[in-house]
């Protein structure tokens, strides 16, 4: 069994050479703090187009890979296609990347499968969902061998729930594994239909504003907050995600998040001159120890 990309040639390069050369020189890009803790459980990564997040997901899972725990990681993804099963797991096979095929760890998956009886072995759930696959080839160019369990974690609040049983499993069982979610922050302005701050630089303060409001719970680790408040806020397309994975990595012992950065699109252009946008998505690199 095997998922092909859905989004190479789109959100990132479809050619192999150049695909590689673009994640290197993001992952040489990504700085991560000289006094990152020792001890990191998991973390967050945006999933937008690389050249607008690439760097900045980076800088999670080069953290992550700094400290040995991207050999096996169990990602949970998030829902934009409203599809999903909450706990819905790519269990076998392979994902395919312009680098090469990344294997499923098949172990794990048949063991989280085998103890959490909410999750379901779905893999055609994952077909056209993009916030897992964007990651892929950072992760193969930080570690040839990483393996994965790809997990969907729509916004519900049985997703914190699901995340802490997975972070149980994983800190008996696997404790060299590690959990990451994938979310964006809040999607603001005419393009997509939400200005409550109104439209422009003030807007885009407000946006900002109500991306503070979920990055605090974060670095709080208040995974019973999360799915209401990015629900009420709109300031997440990725609840269920951050809530799985601030609930498993707090279950693995981490007791805080660490925001490495974020950022916004509307910085990005501005900042590669390319022009002023009314619009902007929100992105944060989080690792939780």
């Amino acid at each position: 069994m095997k998922r092909q990309a859905y989004r190479a040639g789109s959100f990132y390069e479809a050619d192999g050479s150049s695909c590689r050369r673009t994640a290197e020189d993001m992952v040489a890009s990504a700085e991560i703090p000289e006094d990152l803790p020792e001890t990191v459980a998991g973390g967050l990564v945006p999933h937008a187009g690389w050249m607008f997040s690439g760097v900045t997901a980076a800088m999670t899972l080069k953290a992550l890979a700094s400290r040995d725990r991207l050999g096996r990681v169990v990602i949970f993804g998030a829902d934009h296609w409203g599809l999903a099963h909450a706990g819905a797991v790519y269990n076998a096979g392979a994902w395919q990347t312009p680098l090469g095929e990344l294997p499923i760890d098949e172990e794990l998956a048949a063991e989280l499968l085998s103890r959490i009886d909410d999750l379901v072995a779905k893999p055609e759930l994952h077909a056209r969902e993009h916030s897992i696959e964007v990651q892929l080839p950072l992760m193969q160019v930080l570690n040839e061998d990483v393996r994965i369990v790809p997990i969907s974690a729509p916004p519900m609040s049985a997703s914190a729930e699901l995340g802490r049983r997975v972070g149980e499993v994983l800190a008996e069982s696997f404790p060299a594994a590690s959990v990451v979610g994938s979310t964006d922050l809040t999607h603001y302005g005419p393009q997509y239909g939400f200005t409550p701050g109104g439209v422009g630089s003030t807007g885009l303060e407000w946006a900002k504003d109500n991306d503070r409001r979920v990055l605090k719970l974060i670095e709080s680790m208040r995974a019973d907050q999360i799915v209401e408040e990015t629900a009420s806020r709109m300031n997440a397309c990725g609840g269920g995600a951050i809530a799985a994975t601030i609930a498993a990595a707090s279950a693995m012992g981490a007791t805080r998040g660490i925001c490495l950065e974020y950022t916004t699109s509307a910085e990005i252009m501005a900042a590669k001159q390319l022009g002023r946008s009314d619009d902007a998505v929100g992105y944060a690199s989080v690792v939780f120890a």
